[in-house]
Parts: C-alpha cells; structure tokens; sequence
C-alpha cells in the first residue's frame, strides 16, 4: 500500500494550487491518500483571505485515493505544523511522504518514494529525499541513489521508528557547539549546518529541519538521495519567508530514476559529498559571521 503524502499549507493559492496539480499528475497519486494541514493566519497580518484561498483549493483537490484537510485554528508556524503534523500521520500509518506548498515533483516521485521507502527500511537509513541538487556525479558511479549525511526537507520520506528518534528540544547542543571535531563532523556536507542549528537555538530560526537533520547525525544514519532531482522548489521566487529569491537550487526534473539500481550500503561516497559540501558551503565572510556568534554563544549562552 503506498504511503500517505503529507501536504503543509499556508498563504499561497498559486504555489499550493501548482503543487496539488503535480501531485496528481504523479503516478500512483489516485492510489495515494493525502493529508492537508493548511496553517491558520496569523492574528495581526492580512493573511485570512489568503489562507481561505489555500483551503478552498484543497478541500476541491482530486486524483487522489482520499483527501484530508486538517485546518489549523491558529498560527501555528512551519516547524511547530511539521512536527505535530507528521508525527500524527507516523503514528498511525507508520511512514509518510512530506511535501510543502512550494514544491512540484515528477511524474514518477512518488514510485522513486515508495519504493526507496519499502526498499530502505530497517537498513540504516533516517530519511529519503526527493530533491537531489544538480553536482556532478562520478563516471563510475552506477548507482541511481546515493547516500548523504544531510537530510533533504523539499519532498521527502521517512519511518515512525526514524522520526521517534528525534529530540526536538536537542538537549546536547551545549556540549556539540563546544567540541570541534563534532560540528566539523556535522558540517561534513556543508558548513553552513551547525551555523543553522546555532541560529536555532538562539531563536533567531524555527526550524525542524535543522533538528532531524542533527539526529540523523547523531544516529550515524544518513539520508538517500537520487541520482537526479524528483522535485522543484518553486518557492525560490521570493514569495516565502525562509528564502530569498534565488536560481541556485534549481535542478531539472528527472523523468525516472533506476528502481532497481539503488545504492546497497549506508555509506557515502566520498567524492559525492566533496561536491555536496562544496554546493552547500559559506562564504568566507559568513564563515567569520558563524565563528564570531559561536563564540558569543559560549561566552553569554545566548
């Protein structure tokens, strides 16, 4: 039986509408139960319409086995819809398919996910990812996926037992921003995450993904990518609040991916992860920005 897809909504009609329309159009999508939860507007922003747009586009949405719009009384915020959200659905289907409005996907995505989620269970794996960024990828690599220890929030996958692994309030951060040889660990594919799992407990960000991203480390599990991107965030426009308007994460979407070539073990290729580190790391001066709010954070806690 396909896993459920999990759709997070807010305030934008057209990215939610485009969404929904490539979803449908996936194959497998009308065998598939999907599960809306549409954000509540905030009390003192003009978002009401907007969000009443969003709703009424999915209470209308079609091509799918069911549909289910969780329609949240408040704001809640990204992280805080996430984390309630997919963690209801992992309680009672056991594993999940998650999507955010801004998001549009391949016709084959959700035959890639479901069969990397049936394929990858129980064999060392925290989650799968739908999006693949456009590096370069070894001639002698003949694999259709690969490993990486950095999770993927734009269209991705994973298992009650994974997600239940989490610790959200991430109670050894104070020892991890302290130990050097764990954050250049973390940062092994991109030195821009334990900056964002800083910027997290600060305050200054929300994020969930930085979270399972950090317990996925701490479980020594990594996530699996495919060869090519299965996704396209078209939230790179500037329209959301957690990203600026930018072309650099754009990736072509891939028209399959190998079903039966699948990566057989856990471990990352290395020549894979120098260009995800390399596709994914800071400036120089955002590296000198990093360690000064790192040393803040050790002198003040805060």
């Amino acid at each position: 039986m396909p896993a459920p897809i999990i759709l997070f909504t807010y305030n934008r009609p057209a990215h939610t509408g485009r969404a929904l329309r490539s979803l449908a159009s996936a194959d497998g999508a009308e065998r598939s139960d999907l599960v809306i939860f549409s954000d509540g507007a905030r009390e003192d922003g003009p978002d009401a319409k907007l969000v009443a747009e969003v709703r009424d586009l999915c209470r209308s949405a079609k091509g799918f086995g069911s549909v289910s719009l969780v329609e949240r009384e408040g704001n809640m915020g990204l992280a805080a819809n996430i984390i309630d959200g997919v963690g209801s659905v992992m309680r009672e289907r056991g594993r999940a398919i998650v999507l955010e409005d801004d998001l549009e996907v391949s016709a084959f995505f959700l035959r890639y996910m479901n069969a990397a989620l049936n394929y990858y269970e129980n064999r060392g794996v925290f989650s799968v990812a739908g999006y693949s960024p456009d590096i370069e990828m070894p001639r002698d690599y003949s694999a259709s996926t690969y490993m990486m220890h950095r999770n993927c929030s734009w269209g991705w996958a994973t298992w009650r037992a994974e997600w239940e692994k989490v610790d959200w309030d991430v109670a050894t951060f104070d020892a991890f921003i302290r130990d050097g040889r764990s954050r250049r660990a973390f940062n092994e594919c991109g030195d821009d995450l334990s900056p964002m799992l800083l910027r997290w407990k600060t305050g200054e960000i929300r994020s969930w993904s930085i979270r399972f991203c950090y317990a996925g480390f701490t479980c020594h599990e990594p996530t699996v990518y495919p060869r090519k991107s299965l996704v396209r965030n078209t939230g790179a426009d500037g329209s959301g609040t957690n990203m600026r308007a930018t072309d650099r994460y754009d990736a072509p979407l891939a028209a399959n991916v190998g079903l039966r070539d699948f990566a057989q073990g856990v471990a990352p290729d290395p020549r894979i992860t120098a260009q995800f580190r390399k596709f994914y790391d800071t400036s120089a001066i955002r590296r000198v920005i990093n360690t000064l709010k790192r040393w803040k954070y050790i002198a003040t806690g805060r």
